[in-house]
């Protein structure tokens, strides 16, 4: 799918539950200078380099389990949330998880369900499924403060979670998100494919 090239853009949502003011971050800046803005307001952990992930699983009784590392340090914490179909083993998500080491930061990434080595099935995977998996890490596993790395089409559903749980993000940083691929790809369609297009909007929601 055609992914659109964009600037990796942070901007921080306000958050009254934790103080956090309203910066802009122009595409000059990166997720370093956004740290760095951040208040320090947790301990600090042990050196980085004493931090391990190992493979663990979100247990959901009516939905698939997610398979997840989840690196602990600092707050905020980052989230990284990967393109279509990437798993939580890919070159960005381990870079992410790498910088967050070398700064002492807490780092969770995952695979979608139906994706890498979470349950479910590919093909039955939608949007609306995948915004459920998110909100899931973010409500059941992050403490604290955190900062969504959104990359491709991850970025799409780091903006629903942005919206969704506005007193948990503090945050968003996109890498070549494509935020209106989707809606382009929509309006493309053809007329004849009128029921597809129904198809989609509910499967998408």
């Amino acid at each position: 799918m055609a992914v659109a090239r964009l600037a990796a853009v942070a901007a921080w949502v306000p958050c009254r539950s934790w103080g956090c003011a309203a910066v802009p971050f122009g595409p000059h800046r990166g997720l370093s200078a956004l740290l760095a803005r951040i208040p320090q307001r947790a301990p600090r952990w042990l050196p980085a380099c004493r931090q391990k992930t190992s493979l663990s699983f979100l247990n959901r009784p009516d939905l698939p389990n997610l398979a997840y590392k989840k690196l602990k340090g600092k707050s905020p914490g980052i989230i990284f949330i990967p393109g279509y179909l990437s798993y939580m083993n890919g070159t960005k998500a381990l870079a992410i998880e790498e910088f967050c080491k070398s700064l002492g930061h807490a780092c969770i990434r995952f695979d979608y369900s139906g994706v890498g080595s979470s349950d479910g099935n590919s093909e039955e995977s939608t949007l609306g499924k995948w915004r459920k998996d998110v909100l899931s890490i973010i409500d059941d596993l992050a403490d604290g403060p955190q900062i969504l790395v959104g990359s491709s089409l991850g970025g799409w559903l780091m903006l629903h979670a942005a919206i969704a749980r506005p007193e948990k993000v503090v945050a968003l940083l996109g890498v070549a998100t494509a935020a209106d691929t989707l809606v382009t790809k929509f309006n493309q369609l053809p007329v004849e494919d009128s029921g597809r297009k129904n198809y989609i909007s509910l499967h998408s929601a």
